[in-house]
């Protein structure tokens, strides 16, 4: 089974969030475990920050392509994929994200802020080091 918005190799996602959602492969698309992708999620839930495009179109015009590249790494992924979940899609835990806070005050958020409050630095990143240890404790 695949994705129901992927059909006849369109991405019918991308019709919600044209300027945010990107694919490299569609390899989850194809698969059994399609509701595993973000784009799904985003598209199928029921709340979403007001500020999802905006951090996400910070994201993609800001982050160089061999970064978001590294991202899509499964273990990042998965950890973007539960934060996205416990702060942009939770209407309860959205005000408590670190960048909403800054968006609410009318200012830009760091690209290296987490929605909990921890900031990353481009070599923990390449590295991978600092955001899976600290998951995993």
């Amino acid at each position: 089974m695949s994705c129901p918005l992927y059909q006849d190799f369109t991405r019918n996602c991308l019709k919600k969030f044209p300027e945010f959602i990107e694919f490299s492969t569609f390899a989850l698309c194809e698969s059994d475990e399609y509701t595993k992708c973000l784009s799904y999620l985003i598209y199928n839930s029921k709340f979403i920050c007001k500020y999802l495009i905006s951090c996400g179109n910070a994201y993609k015009k800001n982050i160089p392509k061999i970064i978001t590249n590294m991202l899509s790494d499964m273990e990042l992924g998965e950890i973007f994929y539960m934060l996205s979940v416990q702060y942009c899609l939770s209407q309860e835990n959205h005000i408590t994200c670190a960048k909403y806070k800054i968006y609410e005050q009318g200012e830009k958020p760091p690209l290296n802020l987490f929605p909990d409050g921890k900031k990353i630095h481009i070599t923990d990143l390449l590295l991978k080091r600092k955001i899976i240890e600290e998951e995993t404790k």
